[in-house]
């Protein structure tokens, strides 16, 4: 317990995190999903579509903490600020939006500013969606579009796995891949291997690692 506490204490202050009730349950997740107090998979299926396990975690954190069980605006502006933590939103992410707004209580202003919100940072983040065949010709990002060592290595457990993945199923990979001019594209492909730092894609062309902002499987 006392190492936890200590634990604790560093991810408030590596975070910067105020202790305003406002952003309290804020804090709470932060802390136990890097102390892995939170045992959950990063999908949730429901309903048959994927979810963000995170997303409706939250939101079930954040409605506990109200009076009716209604989101409040600053409810609204944690879940914003997860939505935003990929940098682009996905199929899943607009799936867990969606049942957000159908199944739970919202405050009116709430729902008004989230969807406001949402539909500014849609557009602003869009991915744009590219053929591998298009993507022949293109030049990459020369950087690490990762900077932080634990993402670069979910990275590669989950492009190896993609490679499983298509070799026995066939099944079509999203990557997010970053270009010099600094667009970031979504890119499937039902070929993927992986050669040291780079990834084969059907027809031959590859990518470097690096250049890879995310594998959806």
């Amino acid at each position: 317990m006392i190492y936890l506490a200590e634990k604790l204490t560093n991810i408030i202050a590596s975070k910067a995190i105020s202790h305003r009730k406002s952003e309290f349950v804020l804090l709470i997740f932060v802390a136990e999903k890097e102390l892995k107090v939170i045992d959950m998979s990063y999908y949730k299926t429901i309903n048959g579509k994927k979810m963000d396990a995170a997303i409706i975690e939250e939101a079930n954190l954040l409605i506990r903490h109200t009076s009716d069980g209604s989101i409040t605006i600053k409810d609204a502006n944690l879940l914003m600020r997860l939505v935003q933590d990929g940098n682009k939103i996905t199929t899943t992410e607009e799936n867990t939006i969606d049942y957000l707004f159908r199944n739970y209580k919202w405050t009116s202003p709430a729902m008004e500013w989230f969807r406001t919100e949402l539909k500014a940072w849609q557009v602003s983040r869009k991915l744009v969606p590219m053929s591998v065949d298009e993507l022949g010709d293109k030049h990459f990002y020369t950087k690490d579009v990762l900077l932080d060592d634990k993402k670069r290595t979910e990275r590669k457990h989950l492009l190896e796995s993609a490679a499983r993945e298509t070799q026995q199923d066939h099944d079509e990979i999203g990557l997010w891949i970053r270009l010099q001019d600094g667009r970031t594209v979504e890119v499937f492909s039902n070929f993927i291997a992986v050669a040291n730092e780079f990834v084969e894609l059907r027809g031959g062309y590859t990518v470097p690692v690096t250049a890879i902002e995310k594998v959806e499987i």
